[in-house]
């Protein structure tokens, strides 16, 4: 009876000792799961600061498509790392956008100035009653119950829109919110709004991924690390993209944006000249600072002494001034080459615009139609022609076309309608979306973020983080 007692007890213990055991096991494979996950994010957030370096690198990297800065860079080389995990990488990325539609994705960033702003919808339809409407009429799928409360939600009032929803609306509807009246601090917030829903916004692509396989994001083009000696920097390895099959552009979250901001500064992020500034001594001494012509810096301190101020930099095109009953005619033309870069030169380096920071302007190199024909002065017809020149050879940092004002040197637009569509264009912006993944070269999963860089401020600033991971991995 002993011996079966000492038996059973043995045995219990036993069992015990092998739940214990298993259970240990379980609880070690999740930490080394957190682990990897916890890195991984880690490897995330290295994309993110990568990408704000690059934005912040005085020789002016190419942001926009470069494999060599953004595709599977190693953070964590294999050398300090264990085999079965391989080197830790992310790669950054962005889809790519090609004549209105998306054919899978680029390494580098995307401007929200591409888009059409929220605050800059509200803000046409404050200046002309109908302007903001007739610019979201251009979203695909919209209803006028949408724009009405898409307006209801933006503008400051609580009084609702003819087919609108205001506080009113969403009590009676049981919602347990009520309009910001202000801009969203995110696309996804239009979801809220009446009648708004997820496949309007980001269309079937429910993953975020904009087509791209795994295999493509995991491609090993940025290695900055020689693993036998990890600080000696390696050039990239030639990389080829297999472009995936094209999906149209009609979601919202291709041309809608409540973030867009420029900075009013040049080439070497010094402030530009204020035109109009009323100490025409300082005045001058900027110009010259900046390294005007002398020509140039004449013909604008005549014009301030005798008109006093430059309504925009294009009334200077072809201007003539009388001095003493002589006629001065102006440096500046989009008629001669040479006058047309000195132009250039100026806008390079000076504005009328007070404001350190411009909100809200379209990027007019990069900008989609549908964003385009939102713009109040641009008929369908301009856009073609616009959108024909920009396959002709129009790329975003092109020399000749650095500034909106080459649709006036093109005879585009006249110089009237130039002067109204400076305020709504340009070839800039300075807020950056990216999509970062983290991953390690032999674990199947990886981590997913998206992210909104601020560049108005230095160092540019995260205003928007969004972890992917749960929508679903890339195929």
């Amino acid at each position: 009876m002993l011996l079966l007692f000492i038996v059973l007890v043995l045995a219990t213990l036993a069992a015990v000792s092998l739940g214990l055991a298993g259970m240990a096991t379980v609880e070690y494979k999740i930490t080394l799961h957190k682990g990897y996950t916890a890195q991984q994010i880690q490897l995330v957030h290295s994309g993110i600061d990568a990408a704000a370096q690059a934005i912040d690198d005085p020789e002016r990297p190419n942001l926009l498509d470069n494999p060599a800065r953004f595709c599977g860079v190693a953070v964590i080389p294999e050398v300090w790392t264990s085999s079965e995990l391989g080197a830790g990488r992310f790669t950054v990325f962005s889809p790519r956008c090609e004549q209105d539609q998306v054919r899978g994705v680029r390494f580098g960033l995307t401007r929200e100035s591409a888009k059409l702003s929220l605050e800059t919808i509200l803000a046409w339809e404050m200046e002309s009653a109908g302007q903001g409407v007739r610019a979201l009429q251009k979203l695909p799928d919209i209803t006028p119950i949408m724009i009405d409360s898409i307006l209801d939600w933006l503008d400051a009032d609580d009084d609702a829109r003819p087919q609108g929803a205001e506080a009113v609306y969403y009590q009676q509807e049981q919602k347990s919110y009520r309009p910001r009246n202000a801009v969203p601090i995110a696309l996804e917030e239009l979801l809220f709004i009446r009648d708004v829903q997820r496949p309007l916004i980001f269309g079937e692509d429910a993953r975020l991924t904009f087509g791209a396989r795994q295999s493509i994001l995991r491609r090993v083009h940025a290695s900055p690390f020689d693993m036998s000696d990890p600080f000696t920097v390696l050039p990239p390895p030639d990389l080829e993209l297999d472009l995936q099959e094209p999906s149209s552009m009609s979601a919202w979250q291709f041309l809608l944006t409540p973030y867009s901001a420029e900075k009013q500064v040049n080439a070497q992020n010094v402030v530009r000249i204020f035109l109009n500034e009323s100490n025409l001594e300082f005045l001058e001494s900027q110009l010259r600072l900046h390294q005007l012509d002398e020509e140039s810096i004449q013909f604008i301190l005549t014009w301030r002494k005798e008109r006093r101020n430059i309504p925009d930099p294009i009334d200077l095109l072809d201007a003539e001034i009388t001095v003493d009953g002589e006629i001065v005619k102006s440096p500046f033309s989009c008629s001669d080459p040479a006058q047309y870069e000195r132009f250039l030169r100026l806008l390079d380096e000076a504005t009328t615009i007070s404001a350190v920071v411009i909100r809200g302007r379209i990027n007019v190199n990069e900008a989609p139609r549908l964003v385009l024909e939102a713009v109040p002065e641009l008929t369908p017809e301009l856009v073609t022609t616009i959108l024909d020149r920009r396959k002709a050879g129009v790329q975003p940092d092109s020399e000749n076309h650095r500034h909106a004002v080459w649709l006036l040197a093109e005879q585009i637009v006249d110089k009237e309608a130039m002067k109204q569509l400076s305020k709504r264009l340009t070839t800039g912006g300075d807020v950056y979306r990216i999509q970062v993944a983290g991953f390690f070269e032999n674990k199947p999963t990886l981590f997913r973020a998206e992210a909104v860089l601020d560049a108005t401020v230095k160092p540019p600033k995260t205003v928007f983080y969004k972890d992917l991971t749960p929508l679903g991995m890339p195929e």
